[in-house]
């Protein structure tokens, strides 16, 4: 009896989300000098191209966001996309670096929705550079096809003259990209999302916590300084585990938060980061301010 093969069959656009933007810069608590650059890199060339072409400058078709991980940056792009009014589209690399076509209609549909903000997370998985593929993820095989790559970097070159599509690539590894994708028309401007600093984790955790029954014996200014390897993403999972620990010890009688739930979850939940981590991620951004790559 003849075998068979199943095979997967999907509609274009299965792998890629396409939404209304929701995330505004007030859901981000701190982070400041991020939220400022890219209103500056894609909501205002959004929502004022006549201007832009008055004062004869002209918008960036593509922005590389980098940084460590735990920092949310997709929540980032998504509220550049608020903020200019546009569409918004979000695709993990890892989701479509083997199914090329993908790349193609990703592109046709951020055409068809223009204004809109693509944003593809792990880039460095559809675009590295192909000597150190082996060292990305673990085996050369969890790396996009070097035609993918190219694919992508056509589709890009093809939005690059229109202005209402503005691709935001998402990547911990800016150090292995190709820097192909980093020339000028493509991804040739850089945000760099750093770990939070004190006064963004205050700001993270006190927005996070803003409807929670706090006890007086917490204090936000020492958990701050407790959670210095802390990313926002671990302190947004921080907040919520010391939470169900408190209902978990009290049931219905639960009241507040007290700091000794803080004291358990901080043991719960670790950082993400650590000294050597935050070290090399600012190493790499001096040496990325030497050659004018950060806007």
């Amino acid at each position: 009896m003849e075998r068979i093969e199943m095979c997967e069959i999907l509609e274009p656009g299965e792998y890629f989300k396409v939404k209304e933007p929701s995330v505004t810069w007030e859901d981000i608590a701190g982070y400041a000098g991020v939220k400022e650059r890219l209103e500056e890199m894609v909501s205002l060339p959004i929502k004022h191209p006549k201007s832009f072409e008055k004062a004869g400058m002209t918008p960036r078709s593509g922005i590389l966001m980098w940084g460590p991980p735990k920092t949310g940056m997709n929540a980032f792009a998504e509220a550049s996309a608020y903020s200019a009014g546009s569409s918004y589209i979000s695709v993990n690399a890892g989701e479509i670096m083997k199914k090329e076509h993908e790349i193609t209609h990703l592109y046709e549909t951020g055409v068809n929705l223009a204004p809109c903000v693509v944003f593809i997370g792990e880039i460095d998985r559809l675009a590295p550079r192909r000597e150190v593929e082996s060292t990305l993820i673990g085996t050369p095989a969890e790396v996009a096809p070097a035609s993918a790559t190219r694919l992508l970097f056509s589709e890009i070159d093809g939005v690059a003259n229109r202005h209402d599509v503005i691709t935001i690539g998402a990547t911990n590894r800016p150090d292995i990209l190709d820097p192909a994708l980093l020339r000028n028309g493509r991804l040739d401007r850089k945000v760099f999302v750093p770990a939070p600093d004190y006064d963004d984790r205050l700001d993270i955790l006190k927005m996070a916590l803003n409807n929670t029954p706090i006890s007086k014996d917490v204090s936000f200014e020492k958990l701050a300084e407790l959670t210095k390897y802390y990313g926002s993403g671990d302190l947004l999972s921080l907040s919520r585990a010391v939470t169900l620990l408190a209902i978990k010890e009290k049931g219905d009688k639960f009241d507040r938060v007290e700091a000794r739930h803080f004291k358990q979850a901080v043991k719960k939940i670790p950082p993400s980061l650590t000294p050597e981590t935050i070290k090399r991620y600012e190493e790499i951004y001096k040496e990325e301010c030497k050659h004018r790559y950060m806007y």
